[in-house]
């Protein structure tokens, strides 16, 4: 999995959350990240995401962990959300916490959707198709009554 880089209240920066980084914000929150990122979502049901039912703590761990896992020493990382905090709205900070868990769940670069080897061995295959039609029998049915 390769960092995400994203332009937010301090800077540019790449942001990655490895299982190391999951594995910390899953021991600071009540529920876990899977938790957390859907509780970040159910802000928008409620019109806004700075009405998501998340603690400002972990929105602000998420974001610090996400610039670790990508590569910036703590120290700094701290400084910068706190910078982003002051500048930012919380609505801003709800999306980019969001914007780190998905790119952490989703699928590989590498596992792309809808390209396989099998659909191109069975273009190139022989047989004949499943939808041909057979020869009619030769007794008829009754129709239903129903």
């Amino acid at each position: 999995m390769e960092a995400e880089r994203i332009l937010w209240a301090s800077g540019e920066d790449d942001f990655l959350l490895r299982i190391g980084e999951l594995e910390a914000l899953d021991d600071l929150t009540e529920s876990g990240v899977l938790d957390l990122r859907w509780r970040l979502s159910q802000g928008v049901q409620r019109g806004s995401l700075a009405y998501s039912p998340v603690k400002v703590r972990e929105v602000l761990a998420c974001i610090r962990l996400g610039l670790q896992g990508a590569g910036m020493d703590r120290s700094t990382a701290d400084r910068k959300v706190r910078q982003a905090f002051d500048d930012a709205d919380i609505s801003e900070l709800n999306l980019l916490a969001f914007t780190i868990l998905t790119k952490a769940f989703s699928g590989k670069g590498h596992d792309a959707v809808g390209e396989t080897e099998a659909g191109e061995a069975k273009a190139a295959s022989a047989s004949p198709a499943s939808t041909a039609t057979g020869q009619p029998s030769a007794s008829r049915r009754r129709k239903s009554r129903k």
